[in-house]
């Protein structure tokens, strides 16, 4: 049973793109803007107008970075959607990436295929296209983007993609984007380009909405909330505040004599030119973390690293369950298990830009504390870990949206404690 938009929860923008009739669509059309923003849903709504006008005279392509997140991403929510609505019968082989959807009595042959490793485009050359959703696009990688392009020969093929901001200095903004908000004739008659921020997915509560927007600051809220393609630049933790952030050493004694701290773990950076970095780290009941110490320096070993964390046991009369190090040195974590064997030592370094939204989430929330008697080298890396300026980054192979490599070191070691914590022991209610 087909959906009557007219009726359902989406906002203007969005029943403009799923009013437009396939045959006025042009040849690229892009649904761009904020996360949670609704552009993937509509574009999976859309998908059978597109089919019954173009026809299953040819292959039609599904791509994402890899064949996996297109499978979580589009297909998750399209074949239920395609068999409960349309009553389609829809066969998917995920080792090749076949896939056969009945429909309406025809036969439409798919292909679901990842876009964004280096050598992707090798995968495609060949063969005729008249279909192509790009899921997260700016994933991919332009030499797939290009060969894919060059697939889409029959009249009727049309490109449906969907992204998520990244920065202005993008291919897919650059080549695309920026023509078509300058009105770029000889864009604008083959390239169609539809906004969204977060405010316009009708179906999102107001109180879901607002916890988003109190997640993400500056650039991270242009991005995310607003959908607005910038560059990071300034500090990394923008947010991060003397007065909120941080509190004394007799407060965090107090709370370990009330028994305020339900855990007490640890995060590892190893250096040696470099300062290492150790940190301690408490949660208490209510999902506050507190930095309660941190040992830092250069030309520091393992040796050094289980003496610190041994005293601190017993300054603190506390056992600590786990530390999560840089798995960088996985001869020295080695020792660590040796000398420490009540401890759970772990070596997952996550990825950098995913760690970094956790951790600023967690400050935007003011859920981090830390000791500013025992861990000034981690508040003063807090005010001056940054991303490139403009300058900087015209001049030199600085990335738009990797933070200087300085001040970092207990950065990093913060990132690996609380993002590891985060995604492993905790459960936060958005």
């Amino acid at each position: 049973m087909p959906i009557d938009w007219t009726k359902s929860l989406y906002s203007k923008k969005h029943k403009l793109f799923l009013s437009k009739k396939p045959e006025n669509m042009k040849f690229f059309t892009l649904c761009d803007g904020a996360a949670r923003s609704g552009k993937t849903l509509s574009i999976i709504y859309k998908i059978p107008q597109l089919f019954q006008y173009i026809g299953n005279d040819y292959l039609k392509v599904f791509s994402g970075f890899s064949k996996l997140t297109v499978k979580n991403n589009v297909l998750s929510e399209l074949l239920p959607y395609l068999k409960n609505y349309h009553g389609a019968i829809c066969k998917f082989n995920s080792n090749s990436g076949d896939l056969q959807i009945k429909l309406w009595g025809k036969t439409y042959n798919c292909l679901v295929i990842g876009g964004g490793k280096s050598d992707s485009d090798a995968a495609i050359q060949g063969g005729t296209w008249d279909f192509w959703y790009a899921n997260e696009l700016p994933k991919h990688n332009y030499a797939f983007y290009n060969m894919a392009i060059s697939r889409l020969t029959p009249e009727k093929a049309r490109i449906v993609a969907d992204s998520n901001p990244e920065s202005p200095n993008h291919w897919l903004y650059t080549e695309k984007i920026k023509p078509f908000l300058q009105g770029d004739p000889i864009v604008t008659s083959v390239f169609d380009y539809f906004h969204f921020t977060i405010n316009d997915n009708a179906n999102l509560s107001k109180t879901f909405i607002e916890n988003q927007k109190k997640l993400y600051k500056g650039v991270f809220e242009s991005r995310k909330i607003k959908g607005l393609w910038v560059i990071s630049d300034g500090l990394v933790y923008d947010t991060f505040s003397d007065i909120k952030h941080t509190c004394s050493h007799s407060e965090i004694l107090s709370k370990i004599n009330n028994l305020d701290f339900v855990e007490f773990f640890l995060g590892l950076d190893w250096g040696w030119v470099h300062p290492l970095s150790c940190g301690l780290y408490g949660i208490t009941k209510n999902n506050i973390y507190y930095k309660i110490d941190e040992l830092f320096g250069s030309k520091l070993n393992e040796i050094d690293v289980i003496n610190w964390i041994l005293n601190k046991q017993s300054e603190y009369g506390r056992y600590f369950r786990f530390l999560n190090a840089d798995n960088a040195r996985p001869e020295l974590n080695h020792k660590l298990r040796k000398a420490l064997p009540n401890m759970i030592i772990y070596e997952e370094k996550p990825k950098l830009q995913d760690s970094i939204s956790i951790l600023r989430s967690v400050i935007n929330y003011d859920s981090l504390i830390i000791n500013a008697d025992k861990c000034q080298n981690t508040i003063n890396e807090f005010k001056s870990y940054r991303y490139p300026s403009e300058d900087e980054r015209l001049y030199t192979k600085y990335q738009d949206d990797i933070p200087i490599k300085e001040n970092d070191d207990a950065m990093d070691e913060t990132r690996y404690a609380i993002s590891f914590y985060e995604t492993h022991f905790i459960n936060r209610h958005i």
